[in-house]
């Protein structure tokens, strides 16, 4: 039988075991166990205890203080040993703090648009492509883009536009990328300008696809592109990624237009042996802040309405101090702007055509890093910040505040209660 805390009068103190952390909310805390996965949510009186023990209050000291029943405090003690999460000492524990050294700032990802010319002209486009003639860097230019990356330690790059395609140099600058030391090389492409010959170079230079497809139904994915047969130009380079066995993967977004046929469109590409994660709805950025073309009824399962975090300790460690999405990741617009993702359109950290990457990571670009959940309105005061994913863009495009809390969560952190997922984007 486990331990009681009031027969071992000796061990006065509280102290955290290994693998365990505590995040403290405004009201409530949670318990995190890295070992077993566990969360273990503690009411705000139950807090309020904790928080004592944590700065170093002995049992004594926390039972004189208090005004909760003596045994509700013997209860609540003897259930955190029993399930391993404390242990009882003769010294105080450390503090909560965040005692994990923060990760250094290096950039790990980019994505570079090559050009924002577009074949396509779908109705949620981020980057609000062009259909006619857009802006396009030269070869020399996006040359010196992937050398400064690589000369900051960046080892994968995603080649994007507009539609990269479009670009009669696109093998020259693969090649000049993957010289440069680039080890991941993706292209995100609509795969109507893919022809065999490229296709070919991509196997044999181990170039991963991303490939957009809206529906599997023919009539649905033009509706979105806005283009009538886009879907069978799409299926036809498809069909030769797969015979040269190159590694691709599937992108759905969600819209009214398609989202009662995302998840058959998913088990579609399956099928044929393309990976393709959940459908993710558009983002309010771009053509995308039109809210007509919202996905109402498949919207409603992105919403998070109850606290089913994985526990990540990668996570953990970097939400710590930096943005959790954000950080190590730089796009590189058409025009040479630097913006810590794709969806980020407003946030300019820079621009590479008056300063050098290093110099914008140094200043705009590390601010954004550095906007941490402990830097956004309310989040900062919830207990599960430190596993919750976050997405700046879904924050800023919808309410125009950039530390504002995600539309996407229902949590309150001050009362404690989920709301369902019907009233996460009614705005007040």
């Amino acid at each position: 039988m486990e331990r009681k805390t009031y027969l071992h009068p000796a061990e006065r103190y509280v102290t955290l075991r290994d693998n365990i952390e505590v995040v403290l909310g405004a009201q409530f805390s949670l318990l995190i166990n890295f070992k077993t996965g566990g969360l273990h949510h503690l009411n705000q009186s139950a807090s309020e205890i904790m928080k004592l023990f944590l700065s170093g209050s002995s049992i004594e000291q926390v039972l004189q203080h208090i005004h909760t029943n003596i045994d509700d405090v013997k209860c609540l003690l003897d259930e955190l040993h029993n399930l391993k999460l404390i242990d009882f000492t003769v010294k105080p524990g450390k503090a909560p703090d965040k005692d994990v050294v923060a990760a250094r700032p290096e950039l790990s990802f980019i994505w570079i648009e090559v050009t924002n010319h577009c074949n396509l002209h779908c109705i949620h486009c981020y980057a609000q492509a062009l259909s006619g003639p857009g802006n396009q860097p030269d070869a020399e230019q996006i040359c010196s883009w992937l050398d400064q990356a690589a000369a900051l330690g960046c080892r994968k790059v995603q080649f994007t536009g507009g539609e990269c395609t479009l670009r009669h140099d696109l093998i020259e600058l693969f090649k000049y990328a993957k010289q440069t030391g680039f080890e991941t090389i993706e292209i995100f492409t609509n795969g109507i300008g893919l022809n065999e010959n490229l296709i070919r170079f991509l196997a044999e230079n181990s170039i991963h696809v991303a490939l957009s497809l809206y529906s599997f139904n023919a009539a649905t994915h033009d509706r979105i592109t806005g283009i009538p047969g886009s879907y069978e130009k799409t299926m036809s380079s498809l069909k030769y990624i797969l015979a040269y066995n190159v590694q691709v993967r599937g992108s759905i977004i969600a819209l009214k237009q398609n989202e009662k046929e995302v998840n058959a469109t998913r088990v579609f590409l399956e099928q044929l042996g393309v990976p393709s994660g959940p459908a993710d709805p558009i983002r309010p950025c771009g053509r995308g802040l039109d809210m007509t073309n919202w996905p109402s009824d498949y919207g409603l399962t992105f919403m998070r309405t109850t606290p089913d975090l994985i526990v990540d300790k990668q996570l953990y460690d970097t939400s710590l101090y930096w943005n959790n999405c954000w950080f190590g990741k730089a796009a590189i617009t058409a025009t040479g702007n630097v913006i810590p993702c794709v969806f980020a359109r407003e946030q300019v950290a820079g621009n590479l055509n008056t300063h050098t990457l290093q110099e914008i990571l140094n200043n705009g670009l590390l601010s954004c890093w550095q906007l941490s959940r402990d830097k956004i309105t309310v989040c900062k005061d919830c207990e599960y910040r430190y596993l919750c994913k976050d997405c700046r863009p879904w924050a800023f495009g919808y309410t125009g505040d950039l530390i504002a809390k995600s539309p996407t969560c229902t949590y309150n952190p001050y009362t404690g209660e989920w709301s369902k997922a019907e009233t996460a984007m009614n705005k007040k």
